[in-house]
């Protein structure tokens, strides 16, 4: 509940400077996520308001609002984090004909969550339609689809 919270606080923009950051609570281990890869710079974990089954967040583990704010080593290595999660994805039995990156940095450009993130989002031709803004999925629904992507995962790196 908590978790939800905090996203939906986020999502609104209510959370004030001086408020927690959603995504360096999930880092510090203060708030759950279907998480399906982590190392020492770069986390990844299933949305709780996905477009499509599968859909991954990637996050830097250390606190960056925007692309700029991000250091270039660490944008390199959330873009090779998520070749690998679309690799694994396309192993297991979810569907995936194709594959949508995408980083909205601002909020003129649609970003909500001020920590810099990277989304990786299954497509597939005859997907259903966007669900509802504000659509969630508990994590007890999330964690299954994290768990056939973990496996895939075939790095010493993975959790």
């Amino acid at each position: 509940m908590k978790y939800l919270l905090l996203f939906l606080l986020g999502v609104l923009g209510l959370c004030a400077a001086d408020k927690p950051c959603l995504f360096c609570e999930i880092a510090a281990g203060r708030l759950e996520a279907s998480m399906i890869w982590r190392d020492e710079s770069v986390m990844a974990f299933l949305s709780i308001g996905p477009r499509n089954v599968g859909h991954v967040l990637v996050v830097p583990v250390q606190h960056a609002e925007g692309i700029l704010d991000l250091p270039p080593a660490t944008a390199h290595h959330m873009m090779d984090v998520a070749q690998k999660i679309v690799r694994a994805i396309k192993q297991t039995d979810l569907p995936a004909e194709g594959f949508n990156l995408k980083l909205n940095s601002g909020a003129a450009a649609g970003q909500t969550v001020f920590h810099v993130h990277l989304h990786v989002i299954p497509r597939f031709a005859a997907e259903p339609p966007e669900p509802p803004p504000g659509t969630r999925v508990a994590k007890a629904q999330l964690d299954p689809i994290a768990d056939k992507i973990r496996a895939k995962l075939d790095l010493a790196a993975t959790l």
